[in-house]
This record gives structure tokens, C-alpha cells and sequence, in this order.
């Protein structure tokens, strides 16, 4: 289909495909607004988490610090007062049961609400089954069977073809749709280019585009971490309400502000329907908010920056090291720890370093 640009006086949106469909380029702001409003209607939202333990394939190898994620969006609707908040775990998470909770709390909703999704796990490309990508590769999230295993792929996980239809059949279609994805390969998971959403107005935030992978840190992913920390400062920011295109700038500067060095993911953006400037932003705090990312599970980020000083002796890493290896713990799955914690071939984390670590932190150097 035709292209079009829109400039604004410092960023950039281009639309694509229609003219009412729009992706931002990567890791890049978009044309804001200072009009704020408050959210209009109901949020009906569902949150989706795995972290695969009891697979006995690739993925439980590795288990997935989500949990953390997980928490910070429960956490997050429940400040924002979301009306319905249903919640699927681990098992809870294969494609019969999470298609169903979609047309459970989608159907919820009437003309003026939001349905929110949020998905934080495993994403993969499944190669296209019905010939309607380009790239020849569909957007998967990574779902288990009723066996609690990940695999047969075919069988088990949930394609954007089906996603996206699902969630078009069961929203009103004058309500609005909002879908985060925290995992891999998660860019185009909405599909919104499809003709199904002619005349709807919907928009997904991910982590990275469908060539890339979301980072992890040990206390969930990065972009969850942004996300929260941005709702966190627009509370005192913008008092009177924010529109989706200044959360999403905000969270592309929390992103930068807290990025691991050793990854780069592009948080995206695309929608249909309403620009980001005029949609308004579903998931605003009601009462005083202090996201998790910002005070309980701040502390990967806190020991990363203390063990990459030049002051923090080798003896110290590696006794750290030691403690980490030795000690029960949470798996890192695919984020990057610090080299000078971990060796190349050991991703686990222990779970209780603080009350080990910390002190000797406080102790060894001023870090904090």
C-alpha cells in the first residue's frame, strides 16, 4: 500500500500500509502533545507470564526470570484501578486457555473501554502457514501444552494470525486495544496491517522488532522495567492526564537511562486507527505509584554498576561469583549478566544476594 510521512517539529511517525496504521522507526520519539487527558471508561486487562520450570525442553533448561515482570504489571493495574485484571500463570498459559481468557475479559468490554494485554515469556518466528507475511515468518508467543511442555511448537504456541483474530472478534468493536509484549521476536504481534482491523483502533508496545530479542536482567525484562518507571514518573509529571505517545517517549529514555551495555533492543510501537497522540493512555496511576523496578527488585542493576568499578577487587567478583553459583537461584534465560560476576557458561542468580552481597558493597567501595 501507499506510504506516508508525518513530521512534527522534532520526531517522526510514518504510517504504513493504510493510512490509518502507523509504526515508529526504531528507538526513535514520536511526535508528542501537551493536551492530556485522564482515561475515559473501563480497563479490562489480561497478564500472561511464563517462565517455563517443568519443561523438559530447551526452555526449562533455562527458566525465565518473568516473575518479576509478572509482579510489576499486577502491581501496576491494580494502582491503575483496572476493572477486571485476570491473571494467567505458567501452566495456565497454553493457546486453548489464554484464546479463551481473551474472549473472556475482551468480551467485558463496551464501547469506550480498553483491552489491555500483556505477555511476558519466550517469543519466537514460526515459519508463515498461510502465505499472509512478507518476511515469510509469523510472530509466535512461546505457549505450553496441557503436558506443561513447550514443544511441539506446531501445536502449542499461539501465531499473531490467530492472536490478532481472536482479539478482534471479542472486543466491542468501539473499544480500544493496547497489547505489550515483553519477549523476543515480538515487533509485529498485533498484525495490525491486516484488513480485520479495518476501522478499530488498537496499538502494541514490544520489546524489540521481529528480528530481535528482549533482554532480561534477573528482576524481569527491560522493557517491563521501562514501561513501569515511565507510568512512575508521568504520575508527577503530568497530573492531568498523558496520551500513549508521551509514555512511549518516556519509556524509550527509561530504556537508555538503565540499558545494558552488552544489548540493544528496539522497543516499538504500531497501531491503527487513532495516533498515539490522540490515544489516550489506558494505564494511569489512581493513587501514589512507586513501581517495584524502582525500589524491590532494583538490585541487579544496583550490583552490575558497583561490580563494574575499577575499585571492586577481583577477589571480591570472584567470591561473589561463588556465592552466586553456590547458591539456590533464579535463572537469567537469555539476559546478559555482568562478565565480571559471571563466566561465560553460568547464568544463575542467586535470589538471596542481598543478604550477602550488599553489605560488603556498602563495606568494600561507595557505591550506593
Amino acid at each position: 500500500g501507499a506510504q506516508a510521512s508525518v513530521f512534527g517539529s522534532l520526531f517522526a511517525l510514518r504510517l504504513v500500509c493504510q493510512s490509518d496504521t502507523f509504526a515508529a522507526d526504531a528507538n526513535t520519539e514520536i511526535d508528542d502533545v501537551s493536551d492530556a487527558e485522564t482515561r475515559g471508561g473501563n480497563v479490562h486487562i489480561l497478564i500472561c507470564g511464563l517462565d517455563y520450570q517443568g519443561d523438559r525442553n530447551w526452555a526449562g533448561k533455562q527458566p525465565l526470570d518473568t516473575a518479576f515482570a509478572f509482579e510489576m504489571v499486577d502491581q501496576l493495574a491494580r494502582v491503575c484501578a483496572a476493572t477486571t485484571i485476570k491473571k494467567l500463570w505458567n501452566g495456565q498459559c497454553t493457546k486453548e486457555a489464554v484464546l479463551e481468557a481473551i474472549r473472556e475479559v475482551g468480551g467485558q468490554c463496551d464501547a469506550g473501554d480498553c483491552f489491555v494485554f500483556y505477555y511476558t515469556g519466550h517469543g519466537d518466528a514460526m515459519a508463515d502457514d498461510d502465505g499472509d507475511e512478507a518476511s515469510g515468518f509469523d510472530s509466535a508467543l512461546c505457549l505450553l501444552g496441557p503436558d506443561g511442555q513447550v514443544e511441539p511448537r506446531n501445536l502449542y504456541w499461539l501465531r499473531d494470525d490467530d492472536f490478532a483474530q481472536t482479539v478482534v472478534e471479542s472486543v466491542d468493536e468501539d473499544a480500544h486495544v493496547v497489547v505489550l509484549a515483553d519477549c523476543c521476536h515480538s515487533g509485529t504481534i498485533l498484525d495490525v496491517t491486516k484488513p480485520i482491523w479495518a476501522g478499530r483502533t488498537a496499538l502494541s508496545i514490544t520489546g524489540c522488532t521481529d528480528k530481535q530479542t528482549s533482554a532480561s536482567t534477573g528482576k524481569g525484562g527491560m522493557f517491563t522495567r521501562a514501561l513501569t518507571r515511565a507510568i512512575q514518573d508521568l504520575q508527577e509529571e503530568c497530573p492531568d492526564g498523558y496520551m500513549t505517545s508521551r509514555v512511549y517517549n518516556k519509556t524509550l529514555a527509561k530504556y537508555q537511562e538503565y540499558k545494558l551495555t552488552q544489548h540493544t533492543q528496539d522497543i516499538t510501537i504500531h497501531g491503527c486507527g487513532l495516533q498515539p497522540t490522540q490515544f489516550t493512555w489506558p494505564l494511569q496511576a489512581q493513587e501514589p505509584y512507586v513501581a517495584l523496578a524502582n525500589t524491590l527488585y532494583r538490585e541487579f542493576e544496583l550490583l552490575t554498576k558497583a561490580l563494574a568499578r575499577p575499585d571492586v577487587s577481583v577477589q571480591f567478583a570472584r567470591d561473589a561469583r561463588h556465592r552466586l553459583e553456590c547458591s539456590p537461584g533464579v535463572s537469567l534465560g537469555r539476559s546478559l549478566a555482568c562478565p565480571r560476576l559471571m563466566h561465560s557458561n553460568s547464568n544463575t542468580w542467586y535470589s538471596g544476594w542481598l543478604r550477602h552481597v550488599l553489605p560488603r558493597l556498602l563495606v568494600c567501595s561507595a557505591v550506593l
